[in-house]
């Protein structure tokens, strides 16, 4: 739970620092530790005086575990727990999206479906608490349909997700925060993926003088193109 109310200090930051004239929000809330999230994100919103409309995709009574504690700390905020249903009506300065985490993957649910429709037509602006709902982790794919953020903010390490397929699109704005999970924890795990960054590919190339000759710099290996897409390679 105390890496759980990090996770949620470390997202009510990040809003608070992109929209800094927020008064009101609305928190989708999944079943899992990711609504967790947003439950225990709504009761610092309004313990600091933030009007907060909480939505639950999930009943109360099926609540359990940390995202049943983070539930009861929203309430002790004295922020409201509404049970979503069609033509609720989102509104406020900034959506949170704490419905699906890292974990989903398959076909989303019918009520999942609707309040990801609802969000989004909402044209409020979003933040994604570690993925937009709808999207998986592994890959980015996009079953049916998925959050719109403007921001995501996802938690101890980055997600391929968010930069491959269409949560490269969905995703906006991605900051990954550690939550002070130490990064030697991570040599045991092989990545999927390396993000390339410009800063990063500079460093390995050699300096360049101003009257250099192209040809002084070295060569460049371009591999790629598979059978039938040897356009890629030349481009």
């Amino acid at each position: 739970f105390a890496l759980m109310h990090r996770a949620s200090g470390v997202a009510w930051r990040w809003l608070k620092a992109r929209w800094p004239a927020t008064k009101s929000l609305t928190v989708f809330c999944g079943g899992g530790n990711n609504g967790g999230d947003g439950h225990v994100l709504a009761a610092l919103a309004a313990t600091e005086g933030r009007q907060v409309q909480r939505i639950s995709l999930t009943p109360r009574e099926r609540l359990k575990g940390d995202a049943l504690r983070a539930a009861e700390m929203a309430d002790d905020a004295g922020v409201g727990f509404i049970e979503w249903r069609e033509g609720l009506r989102v509104e406020g300065d900034v959506v949170v999206d704490a419905m699906l985490g890292t974990g989903f993957a398959g076909d989303l649910r019918p009520t999942y479906a609707a309040a990801i429709a609802a969000i989004n037509e909402s044209r409020c602006p979003v933040l994604a608490v570690d993925i937009p709902s709808g999207i998986t982790a592994d890959g980015g794919a996009e079953p049916s349909m998925a959050v719109r953020a403007v921001m995501t903010v996802t938690f101890i390490a980055d997600k391929l997700g968010l930069h491959t397929g269409r949560g490269a699109a969905l995703a906006g704005e991605v900051v990954v925060e550690s939550l002070g999970v130490d990064a030697l924890a991570h040599d045991d795990i092989t990545p999927t993926a390396w993000r390339l960054q410009s800063s990063l590919v500079n460093l390995a190339l050699p300096p360049r003088e101003r009257d250099m000759h192209k040809g002084a710099a070295g060569f460049a290996g371009i591999f790629g193109g598979a059978p039938g897409f040897g356009g890629a390679a030349l481009l």
